[in-house]
């Protein structure tokens, strides 16, 4: 499905929506509903630091895999306003878990959901908002094309831990394979995007 708001191209996969439909449908603990929430906050702050550079999405992807913000004004303006843009989801959970940790305690959905989107999306791996500000960082000291291979390094030496634990996470609970899912996906993107 794809329609437009304003000059920015809106494309929601069929099979998100599907995933997100199933997920709703299954769970009675209200689980999905607190991830969906999480994610939109951590959406809503990138959008807002956009906005406040006074950019606009060019493009906005919903995919099974997550959500993608094409900048319209494309990469490299400013690398610390770039920088400031990938790091604003994040900190929008980990200011909400900060929150609704004294209100809702460590057990609720919003808690886990806000700081487990925080913890995962500020590693240091391409292509999650860690990985990307790292890039944009270094960017102000060196060329991109070097920033970029030595963000991959990185990448590498974080994502193998994370697969081991994930691996780990999946034998003691006999179904958990989350962790170790999202650290294969990942391999394959930085994977993929080396072999381009």
């Amino acid at each position: 499905m794809i329609f437009k708001i304003g000059g920015c191209r809106i494309t929601i996969s069929y099979l998100f929506l599907a995933i997100i439909a199933l997920a709703m449908s299954f769970d009675r603990s209200g689980a999905t509903s607190a991830s969906l929430l999480c994610a939109a906050l951590h959406e809503a702050a990138h959008l807002t630091a956009m906005k406040a550079a006074g950019e606009f999405p060019r493009e906005i992807c919903f995919t099974p895999f997550g959500i993608d913000i094409v900048n319209g004004n494309g990469i490299g303006e400013s690398y610390k306003h770039d920088a400031a843009v990938s790091l604003a989801g994040p900190l929008a959970n980990l200011a909400a878990a900060a929150v609704c940790l004294p209100v809702c305690g460590k057990q609720s959905f919003m808690f886990v959901g806000n700081a487990a989107l925080f913890l995962l999306n500020i590693l240091p791996i391409v292509p999650l908002d860690g990985g990307q500000a790292l890039v944009f960082l270094l960017c102000l000291r060196m060329e991109p094309a070097k920033a970029e291979k030595i963000v991959s390094v990185i990448s590498l030496i974080f994502l193998l831990p994370l697969a081991i634990v994930g691996f780990l996470l999946l034998l003691r609970s006999k179904w958990n394979f989350t962790l170790l899912a999202a650290a294969c996906y990942l391999m394959a993107l930085l994977l993929m995007k080396r072999v381009r």
